[in-house]
């Protein structure tokens, strides 16, 4: 495993999310614990020792999943543990970032988090939190009692709020959206760069794009592999863009089988700055190229149509679940969002209300039954 170093400490180039973990009657808070037991255990025989999980992940029960599974291998001071405090919970009955700790701690069975993040910050989130729920006072405590050893943010907004948010506070390191794709949104290169000037190093968050950047039946994307000479796999090619940066802690991977632990541990080891060539970089940028030539439904989530729709079925998220699939040519990796926020289309009644709110005049009950017959035959 090759290592980055992080104040004096070692912290594996690679660092295992725990949000995509293998689940039982397609249920995420039953946690497939015997496959992710020997999912870790492998993980960390082989140097990984940057754990990243949150409060929300598996409906809480990623927290709770790894801290019994590094009670019971006596491997809690053989890892770094990061999760973090939900702020999407502001402004709702009962937030109260000290309970939240509390719990966290409990489920993780620990007395200290070794990196703790304030979770997707955007829009005023940071400045609530200061002005409302005296969030300084708490991170200094903790920090000050050794509860919080190292302090972050993870980020979802765009560049300018990023950079306001790195010079607003002590950050030791900050986590962003970052893949060949995803280069120009949000934080984004300049980000990096940015992150960099201030001596702020980057967690790196969907590096393959929530696994849509595998392909893994996709002939045009095989053709314009062959082209350019391409043999490492879609998820080393996606992997390497990202790990060829400079100022990077950990690139973290939502890893759900024994197999992709394995793949993505040797991908680690042979990855690195500097390590992307000339034909991966033009291979990268004609993927990107071809991309944006793939039909989709033309929605704009404008939610008009969900507005006044009887049954409340999430239209704009269905549409940008099939958009997202049929773009990457993988259904697999958008099932999980699909079966989450679009349980219910088959109750679609046809009354036709949709469609005269829709202001793209899109024929909405017949796409969702093209949606459906995607994603359920």
């Amino acid at each position: 495993m090759r290592y980055n170093d992080f104040h004096g400490e070692k912290v594996s180039a690679l660092g295992f999310g725990f949000m995509r973990l293998p689940v039982l009657q397609n249920d995420q808070s039953k946690i497939d614990m015997p496959k992710v037991e020997e999912m870790l255990l492998y993980a960390v025989e082989h140097g990984v020792n940057y754990f990243d999980t949150a409060y929300p992940y598996h409906n809480g029960f990623s927290e709770v999943a790894l801290g019994e599974l590094l009670e019971r291998n006596g491997l809690r001071d053989k890892v770094n543990i990061a999760t973090k405090l939900f702020t999407l919970e502001i402004g709702r009955p009962g937030f109260d970032p000290e309970k939240m700790f509390a719990t966290q701690l409990e489920r993780l069975k620990t007395d200290h988090i070794d990196y703790y993040l304030i979770h997707g910050l955007h829009g005023d989130q940071w400045e609530r939190l200061k002005n409302d729920y005296n969030i300084l006072e708490f991170l200094a405590e903790k920090r000050r009692t050794g509860a919080i050893r190292h302090m972050g943010f993870s980020f979802h907004d765009s560049y300018e709020a990023f950079v306001k948010l790195l010079d607003d506070y002590d950050w030791e390191f900050a986590q962003i959206q970052y893949n060949y794709l995803d280069h120009e949104i949000q934080a984004g290169d300049r980000g990096m760069r940015s992150a960099q000037e201030r001596g702020i190093p980057l967690n790196i968050m969907e590096p393959v794009k929530g696994g849509n950047l595998i392909f893994p039946d996709y002939p045009a994307i095989d053709r314009i592999r062959e082209k350019y000479g391409i043999t490492e796999s879609n998820a080393e090619l996606a992997l390497r863009y990202v790990f060829d940066k400079e100022n990077l802690n950990a690139v973290l991977s939502g890893m759900s089988t024994l197999e992709q632990v394995k793949e993505n541990i040797a991908i680690t080891e042979r990855a690195g700055v500097g390590c992307l060539t000339e034909n991966e970089k033009a291979c990268i940028e004609e993927i990107r190229i071809y991309l944006e030539t793939v039909p989709s439904i033309p929605c704009t989530a404008c939610r008009y149509c969900v507005a006044g729709c009887p049954q409340q079925i999430q239209i704009p998220s269905a549409f940008s679940c099939y958009n997202t699939a049929v773009k990457f040519g993988n259904k697999a990796a958008q099932l999980r969002s699909y079966n989450r926020s679009c349980s219910n289309l088959a109750d679609c009644l046809e009354c036709g209300q949709c469609v005269e709110a829709c202001p793209q005049h899109l024929e909405i009950p017949q796409l969702l039954q093209k949606v459906r017959s995607y994603f359920e035959d």
